[in-house]
């Protein structure tokens, strides 16, 4: 599991204890942590903090593991950091010890090898044989050495470092070249390490905000963490990633045939909403490599490890297993299975699958995952509008090109007119010469911090117009469209050039239609050029506009915007009212809640209030509500209460907040997006007098509640519309459930799923339903006495 590598604290302070020592020196250990502290930012550390946690004499190396991601890792840092920066420090401490021939590099990936095969239960830790063995047998394996075999090499059952080393050269490194040595102690160390799975160049496209990007070649390099991607193979200039989060989606793809290219081997990897990636390899062979290994991350991202992690912990499982048996300890097999169950280690869990569809759901404790919280795009956001009121010198919530042109200024940028005025005109989408703070945090956001294709490729535009606009007009004639296209591209069809221009209505085109012409007529002319200039890499001051804007951001605090609200609304923030007899009637808050700039909102936004607790509608509690779905299609099954039930539900007038309580809201309301999984029919249907008693009681067995896999919704017609109850089984087993009443001609949003019930309708409603899917129908029954059962309705307090 993660944090093995801290076996090499325990070795550091072995080092420096002295080898007789057989149990931690707690000395030692705040010696070490207290100069971890000192050296790395990672690392917290209070030495109250550790005697309170090791009040024993020993410890243990699994509660060592669990204090140092609780207690000494700096909030909002990845525990794998703090572990990686102890490890650096341990080799600090013991490499001038270490006896090698080889390279001190080669030396140190080796002992970063070990480190996770080492037994975490021993002091000093020591490799056992069998991993010794395995791992001697990987070396030999990627030297060649295929008719090698380490079985009579060990002549005892553990090993040091140094002992495991000296073994390594004079039985594998020995008569083998430098070349050889470092080609396979690094590979070695980037699959039990750096944990790469996989490498290599592949077309990727991406999704955001509706919008696919062109396709572009990268060198890719997966880890179990993340999908990175760069412009070269050398892995030095990052052009972005993907992180494996909660909700990761990956598919299989047919092959992609476009107008410009035709793509094998193509899946998909979707965060959905946030960024959907598709990706083309060779062939379908090499694409189903790629999807066995995604499914694999999937696996171990749900169980919180990675694959590495989790072949190394099988081996040390079954390693136990066979030095337990050897010593003649009997082990139980239900304690195995249930060690096996622990650690979720299954060698063939599932079978490959060339099409997946897998939703991840990961605890997330520790917050590891790239995904951000509502807290932190609270923060980023904040960040953006502290920047943002830095350059709207005025104060009006809007920037005109002197306070943009001041800004970059300011910034250090020598940047010309035409170049300001192109950067200007690309935030100022709705060309009002003026930029709102929307239009800001929009460009921001899609350019600067979610570096993607989409930000790259109008990068390169907007190098490529800078450079065709040779009179720097701001436009691009006939001329100069056509000079530019065949300088850069002379292969390109002067037909094909000449088609692409008549396709704009103007004689002159500006940048705007630029991006149009670019990605539409013009995509068969341009896409080569853009390709290679994307391939060659950018660099003018447009990009470095964006790389100092960046930096802006970084060294923004998110509490700078907090004290300018207070100076701005300062007298609103101190606002007091007194009566007629002196006394305060009316007070300012101590904080506004927000401030908005002028700019154009739906009142949906300004009007959800984050900050303001959930609201609970009132609800009736039932514990040991038992639901028994039917087995057989078309018939409702019964839910039983209990004898205590007294049938009474309490009643509520329906709000967006409180519905919100049972996952349903008013669609009036709504602004997001759904998905209809199935095809829907609307219409107005009427509840007449006597529906309940006549029909519900009569003919249809009796009152009842549903859920169904389709949406619904739901519109009164009537002012008298009855109650639409709502129902939900919360995670201690408990049944809520709430009578409402709905406004008239206010629409209920209530998505599949959902216990609901229609039984107490009257007048017309307009409602939205399907007809394929079944419907889990179950109707009410009540334990009268014990053994005793019978069908009840629902009354209403």
């Amino acid at each position: 599991m993660p944090g093995e590598q801290l076996t090499s604290v325990w070795q550091a302070i072995h080092n420096q204890d002295g080898p007789d020592s057989v149990t931690i020196n707690k000395e030692i250990l705040k010696w070490f942590l207290a100069k971890a502290s000192s050296r790395y930012e990672s690392i917290q550390f209070s030495e109250r903090k550790l005697f309170d946690t090791f009040s024993e004499p020993t410890i243990e190396f699994s509660d060592f593991k669990a204090y140092v991601k609780k207690n000494i890792r700096e909030p909002g840092v990845a525990f794998s950091k703090s572990c990686s920066d102890l490890e650096d420090l341990s080799w600090s401490i013991l490499k001038s010890g270490i006896k090698s021939k080889l390279e001190t590099g080669d030396v140190y990936k080796l002992w970063c090898i070990t480190n996770r095969l080492m037994d975490e239960d021993t002091y000093p830790p020591v490799i056992f044989r069998e991993d010794a063995s395995w791992l001697l047998d990987k070396i030999l394996a990627n030297l060649g050495h295929n008719l090698k075999s380490s079985d009579d090499v060990f002549s005892k059952d553990k090993f040091t470092f140094q002992e495991m080393l000296s073994i390594m050269e004079d039985f594998a490194f020995s008569n083998t070249s430098q070349q050889q040595i470092n080609t396979c102690i690094d590979g070695l160390y980037m699959w039990l390490v750096v944990e790469v799975m996989r490498k290599g160049k592949v077309y990727k496209r991406t999704k955001k905000q509706a919008n696919w990007t062109n396709w572009v070649k990268r060198w890719c390099v997966l880890t179990p963490q993340c999908l990175r991607y760069y412009s070269s193979d050398n892995d030095s200039n990052q052009k972005g990633e993907f992180t494996f989060i909660k909700h990761t989606k990956i598919e299989s793809l047919e092959m992609y045939s476009g107008f410009m290219k035709n793509l094998k081997g193509r899946f998909r990897l979707a965060n959905v909403p946030m960024l959907e990636m598709e990706i083309a390899v060779d062939d379908e062979t090499v694409k189903r490599a790629w999807l066995s290994d995604l499914e694999e991350i999937v696996q171990c991202v749900r169980d919180k490890t990675t694959p590495v992690q989790k072949l190394l912990k099988e081996r040390h499982l079954k390693n136990m297993e066979k030095r337990n048996k050897k010593n003649g300890t009997t082990k139980q097999e239900e304690d195995i299975d249930s060690a096996l169950n622990k650690t979720k280690l299954r060698a063939d869990a599932q079978t490959k699958k060339h099409v997946f569809n897998t939703s991840i759901e990961i605890v997330e404790p520790e917050k590891e995952t790239q995904q951000k919280s509502p807290s932190l795009e609270k923060e980023s956001t904040e960040k953006i509008k502290a920047m943002f009121m830095k350059i709207d010198t005025n104060g009006n919530g809007q920037l005109d090109k002197n306070e943009f042109a001041d800004f970059l200024q300011g910034l250090g940028l020598n940047m010309s007119e035409k170049e300001s005025n192109l950067v200007f005109n690309s935030v100022d989408t709705n060309k009002s010469e003026q930029i709102c703070f929307e239009e800001f945090q929009i460009y921001f956001c899609n350019h600067v911090m979610n570096e993607t294709e989409t930000a790259e490729c109008v990068n390169v535009m907007r190098k490529a117009f800078l450079e065709a606009d040779r009179d720097g007009s701001g436009t691009l004639n006939f001329r100069e469209f056509t000079e530019y296209v065949w300088e850069k591209n002379r292969n390109a069809n002067m037909s094909k050039i000449l088609k692409s221009f008549s396709n704009v209505s103007t004689d002159e085109i500006s940048f705007e239609d630029f991006e149009k012409l670019v990605a539409g007529s013009g995509a068969e002319v341009f896409a080569p050029i853009l390709e290679e200039e994307i391939e060659q890499g950018t660099d003018s001051s447009l990009d470095d506009f964006q790389g100092r804007l960046q930096k802006v951001y970084d060294d923004t605090e998110a509490n700078e915007l907090t004290t300018y609200i207070r100076q701005r609304w300062n007298k609103f923030a101190s606002f007091r009212r007194a009566g007629k007899t002196g006394s305060v009637v009316m007070t300012g808050g101590h904080g506004m809640v927000a401030d908005i700039v002028p700019g154009q909102y739906s009142l949906i936004d300004l009007a959800c209030f984050s900050d303001l607790p959930p609201l609970v509608p009132k609800h009736k509690v039932v514990k040991d509500a038992q639901w028994l779905s039917s087995t057989i299609s078309g018939k409702s099954g019964k839910i039983i209460f209990p004898l205590e039930f007294d049938k009474h539900i309490p009643t509520e007038q329906a709000t967006s907040e409180l519905l919100r309580y049972y996952g349903c809201s008013f669609a009036d309301s709504q602004q997001e997006q759904i998905s209809l999984l199935f095809r829907h029919g609307i219409q107005d249907f009427t509840y007449e007098n006597g529906y309940l008693e006549k029909y519900v009681t009569a003919t249809n067995g009796g009152a009842g509640i549903e859920k169904h896999d389709f949406s619904h919704l739901d519109c009164p017609l009537s002012e008298d519309s009855g109650f639409f109850i709502l129902a939900k089984f919360v995670d201690n087993g408990d049944f809520h459930i709430t009578a409402f009443r709905l406004p008239v001609r206010h629409t209920l949003y209530c998505p599949g799923g959902v216990i609901h019930c229609n039984d107490y309708l009257k007048g017309t409603w307009r409602t939205m339903l399907s007809d394929e899917t079944d419907i889990d129908h179950v109707h009410l029954t009540h334990i009268i006495e014990e053994g005793h059962e019978e069908k009840f309705r629902f009354e209403f307090t």
